[in-house]
């Protein structure tokens, strides 16, 4: 039997989901999974984690001895790593965390990690920053100290001419249009764990009649839904502001965390939506697909309000996926894919005034003026075209993947 590496020692959030969907693939091919990350490291919650460790087919190895938990892991220790392991094949379930690893296999005629090696990209986030002039020329300045981190000489330059991986997948399909060497990976993590845990629970009924009774309490009153744990990069303070400027009701399926760094005095902002029952909030980690469903269910629009963050977002393919429309920043692969198949409407991150305008706007507008945009879409984004992609990587089978 075939060894496979997982190397990821940040399990948090969606690099979770990530490590679950690669281990249910791999085992289904026929690989003995191997598991490397930080396993003593401190979270909320790591559900998926825990599931994987209860199947004792499964090896988890730590990472925690090498620099920075296994972050800036060095490419002789990654190596004696595979070597003691005897790994057939890596994925790196998040590469851009590894760009230097990769760099440091040059000078090649060939790569010098060990077996078929694999790399799952979510941030080229260059591709879509937009530099004056001024910080054109201190990126110029510093390139010469940064440039093995820098992740546009990686993509533009050392992929394009060097062996590091023998297959590059990528979330972002735009960046995928425009470098043939890498390979598309519909961003449907969550639908693909759902599918299996949609087999193995079956829903407690406390949520759903808490949210009918929520419902009832704010009968009228718009829902703004913040979906996963509360993040400031992910504006949820933003939301909880909107929320009480607008007459809204606020609905969080998710965590609270331990973030504490908001733009917004998030604790008052919560005290007045609460005084007044416009505020319901999980604060656990909600896995069962019908629940998940019913908390989406409860508004007509979603609002992403996220600060700069130019990457994919699991949340709006949820949305999506129960044919509800967005509302997100006009810059990076959010913005593109809304604009591009109308899946909603897009707001200017760097103008303050920009979201509450696109927001009023975009609450009268039907969903179903979306509908066909959204479902167009959504035949690229599901979970055997994500199974097929991974599939390509993993055995080398040239398996053509088709753009949206």
């Amino acid at each position: 039997m075939p060894n496979a590496l997982i190397y990821s020692p940040i399990f948090d959030g969606h690099r979770q989901m990530y490590v679950f969907v690669l281990s249910h693939v791999l085992k289904e091919l026929g690989f003995n999974v191997f598991i490397a990350g930080d396993i003593n490291a401190r979270s909320d919650s790591y559900t998926h984690i825990e599931k994987i460790k209860a199947d004792y087919s499964v090896h988890f190895i730590d990472t925690s001895m090498y620099k920075m938990s296994g972050l800036k892991i060095s490419r002789a220790e990654f190596f004696e790593l595979q070597t003691r392991l005897n790994i057939d094949f890596t994925v790196f379930a998040e590469a851009d965390h590894h760009i230097e690893l990769f760099i440091d296999q040059i000078p090649v005629k060939q790569k010098k990690l060990k077996g078929r090696v694999t790399g799952i990209f979510l941030r080229p986030f260059y591709l879509y920053k937009r530099h004056t002039f001024i910080e054109s020329l201190k990126y110029i300045k510093h390139l010469p100290e940064n440039w093995k981190n820098d992740e546009r000489v990686f993509f533009e330059f050392f992929l394009k001419y060097f062996p590091l991986l023998d297959s590059v997948l990528c979330i972002d399909e735009n960046f995928v249009s425009k470098h043939s060497y890498s390979q598309w990976l519909p961003d449907v993590f969550q639908k693909f764990t759902e599918n299996i845990f949609q087999t193995e629970s079956n829903p407690s009924l406390a949520w759903l009649t808490r949210l009918d009774h929520f419902k009832k309490q704010n009968n009228g009153r718009f829902v703004f839904l913040y979906f996963g744990t509360a993040q400031n990069r992910r504006g949820y303070d933003t939301l909880l502001k909107m929320t009480v400027e607008n007459d809204g009701c606020f609905l969080h399926c998710g965590l609270r965390g331990n973030e504490t760094q908001f733009s917004e005095n998030v604790d008052q902002l919560r005290s007045i939506l609460q005084s007044e029952n416009r505020f319901l909030e999980t604060n656990e980690f909600i896995e069962n697909p019908v629940i998940i469903e019913a908390f989406f269910k409860m508004t007509t629009h979603i609002i992403l309000p996220y600060r700069r963050f130019y990457g994919s977002s699991g949340v709006m393919i949820q949305a999506l996926g129960y044919g509800i429309p967005v509302l997100v920043q006009e810059n990076g692969i959010m913005g593109h894919r809304v604009k591009k198949h109308k899946l909603g409407l897009v707001f200017d991150d760097k103008n303050p005034e920009s979201l509450n305008k696109r927001f009023q706007q975009f609450i009268k507008l039907s969903p179903s003026q979306f509908s066909n945009g959204i479902s167009k879409f959504l035949e690229f984004q599901n979970t055997e075209i994500l199974r097929l992609s991974l599939e390509s990587a993993i055995t080398g089978d040239n398996i053509p993947i088709n753009l949206p």
